[in-house]
Order: structure tokens, then sequence, then C-alpha cells
């Protein structure tokens, strides 16, 4: 990155806030830390970061609060979650507000990094939208209108198919949980209900990213599926 990436960091918790702050700013960025929603809020408002990442239970507002508020005024700022309280309905209404990922407090740090480092690199290779995900070197993907590009060629992807593709998209080189997957497509079904008709839809997404090699629609045995690239 040839600047340094602000930060406006929502965390209630001390301890958590200064390792993620020494992290982050070990590797170019500038944090500054906020211990309640509504903090968070005044001084974005005041001063527009270049990514805004967020605690989900937070004193005086909480993060799904904050998102709503800034979505209302700002749809290109990158919104990440870190949090320990994420489940698969919260994360679904957080993604459905606009955030960008949502990444649970005890994966590996370099996770948390390299996932803040892709998405600001996502947004600023296209300013006005920032729901286009550069995939591999040639594919990207626009999840606003199911765009997706592949070595030059475009393809509009069926409603379903391109909703399939965000989700998994959100959880780049992540395991995708079946549940969540689901749940993210059809709503409050399980696995018996709807594993068949999520195979099938994970079947058409590999057959329309073949064109790609560098990209790999995989799956974890009774947890769910990813997708990954040697592009990170």
């Amino acid at each position: 990155m040839e600047k340094k990436v602000d930060v406006l960091y929502a965390e209630d918790d001390d301890k958590m806030a200064n390792v993620v702050k020494k992290l982050l700013e070990d590797n170019e960025f500038h944090v500054r830390i906020v211990c309640d929603g509504r903090r968070a809020w005044n001084v974005f408002q005041c001063s527009t970061p270049d990514l805004l990442l967020l605690d989900l239970e937070m004193p005086r507002k909480d993060g799904l609060e904050i998102v709503k508020l800034v979505r209302g005024v700002n749809e290109r700022v990158p919104i990440v979650f870190y949090s320990s309280y994420m489940n698969v309905e919260k994360e679904l209404e957080a993604i459905k507000l606009g955030a960008d990922d949502c990444i649970r407090k005890g994966c590996p740090m370099e996770l948390l990094l390299e996932k803040l480092r892709s998405i600001y690199r996502r947004v600023i290779r296209d300013e006005g939208n920032p729901q286009i995900y550069f995939l591999s070197e040639t594919t990207k993907f626009n999840a606003v209108v199911g765009l997706l590009v592949i070595n030059g060629k475009n393809l509009l992807l069926k409603s379903m198919d391109a909703r399939l593709l965000h989700l998994l998209c959100v959880k780049m080189h992540e395991i995708a949980s079946n549940d969540y997957l689901i749940r993210g497509l059809w709503g409050n079904y399980s696995y018996a209900e709807k594993g068949n008709a999520l195979r099938k839809g994970i079947i058409r997404l590999r057959d329309i990213l073949e064109a790609d090699t560098a990209l790999m629609v995989g799956n974890s045995f009774g947890e769910g599926y990813f997708l990954t690239s040697r592009v990170i």
C-alpha cells in the first residue's frame, strides 16, 4: 500500500484494541480506537476513515446500528466486523446491511491482516463500488448486479448463482458453513431440507468458474464450502 490506510476501530476491550492496533500499525495501517458505538459514529461523521473495523456488541450503539448509519451516508467505505459474538444470523444481517466481511475473534491474526489488506485493495481498484470482488488476475465479480467477468468475457449470473457466489466471496479463503450458505440463500431451512439444492448450486458455480484455473470452489466434508485462488 502506498500510504497508510486510516482505520477507525470501534472496540470496548482495551487489551484487544491495543493488540490489533499494534498488528495493523506494524503493517502500514494507521489506527484510531474508539470504545463505543456512539463515539464511532461521531468520529466517522467528523473524519471519514479509509476502513471501518467494528466489534458487534458495544455500549451505547452496537455494530449493526453503526452499519445502518454509515451506509445511510456512505456506500463506499469498507466495513468489517471483528467479533466473538458472530453467529450465522448476525453475520447474514450484517452483510445485508452493507458490511463487507465478518471475521471471528480467535482466527489467526495474519488472516485478519490479509483480509483487511484485500478488502482495501478491492475498494481502491474500483472507486465507484465496494462490492466488486477481484477473485484472481483475470476474474472479477460485481455482486450488486451479478456480473461475472472471466478472461474479459461478461457473464450475467442467474439470481441464485449470483447470491451463492457473493456469500462465498465474503468468506473468501475461509470455510463458508452449510448453515451460513443455506440461510443466506433460502432463509430458515435446515441442511436436511436444502443440502441437495446447495450441492447443485455449487456444481453450477464450479462449471461457471472452470474457465479460470486459478479459482477453486472446494468443500470441507460435513462443514461447508470455500472459494480460494492463488491471489489474495
